[in-house]
């Protein structure tokens, strides 16, 4: 019985947290949601979530949960990957130390740390490549090889959320590019200020330019030279004559 309730509440945490990445917008509160959930389920108390900088040196820290356990670290300061972190940066696989003060890790603690009586972290992986990871630590008695299955499970519910939001991120640029082609494209359609005597169209800042240039600046249309047939007649009616009795049009450019 002990073992299928530990079985249904696992199950449920995992909706729980699959839940999160649908029900939050930005991934600051899916990954904080996902973590919450993990530590109920592994008994953790502290940990964070962070994501690996562009140059690919550094974590860059979301949140941070010391669990009410005293820590002066400030939270801006550079998290290089160095340490158990590398580790798990470097396999792509859960990786714990449950003696965490006197392991090799230990020294990589800056001054004003919260006190790590055992650390997991779990990594953040998107097409084979870990983009960040999901730490916990300061669970009471020891973590596990279940623990860790656990963390991997959840450190995949949060990569889904960081891929689900970096889409929605960019559906929202693509979007915001598109309102704009459709305001110039109203534009165009609108009422046109312009001048009876040279043509030029006054645009939105108030300068008065000439008609190619603001189709050519608000449209992808390339505007061509020629003379339409009044015009030719008007200033060459010699060759107007001779084109019209060929059958032939004005010449454009």
């Amino acid at each position: 019985m002990r073992g299928a309730a530990s079985d249904q509440a696992k199950l449920k945490a995992v909706i729980n947290g699959a839940r999160a990445i649908l029900e939050r917008k930005s991934f600051v509160e899916s990954s904080r949601a996902i973590f919450d959930y993990c530590c109920a389920l592994t008994g953790a108390v502290s940990g964070y979530v962070a994501l690996l900088s562009e140059n690919g040196e550094e974590n860059e820290v979301l949140f941070l949960e010391a669990g009410g356990r005293p820590c002066t670290v400030d939270p801006n300061l550079p998290m290089p990957i160095r340490g158990l972190r590398a580790v798990c940066y470097e396999t792509h696989e859960p990786v714990y130390e449950n003696d965490f003060m006197h392991s090799e890790w230990a020294r990589f603690m800056p001054e004003g740390h919260v006190a790590m009586q055992n650390v997991l972290f779990a990594p953040l992986n998107i097409e084979g490549r870990t983009v960040g990871v999901m730490g916990l630590a300061n669970k009471p008695g020891d973590f596990t090889d279940e623990d860790g299955e656990i963390a991997a499970v959840f450190g995949e519910l949060a990569a889904v959320a960081l891929s689900n939001s970096r889409y929605i991120d960019l559906l929202h640029e693509k979007t915001a590019s598109l309102e704009k082609a459709i305001a110039q494209i109203k534009t165009l359609r609108g009422l046109l200020p312009m001048c009876s005597r040279c043509k030029r169209i006054r645009d939105d800042e108030g300068f008065w330019t000439r008609v190619e240039a603001y189709l050519a600046h608000h449209t992808d249309a390339l505007v061509s030279h020629g003379l339409c047939p009044d015009c030719l007649q008007e200033l060459y009616p010699e060759e107007a004559k001779r084109i019209l009795k060929d059958g032939g049009h004005p010449p454009s450019s």
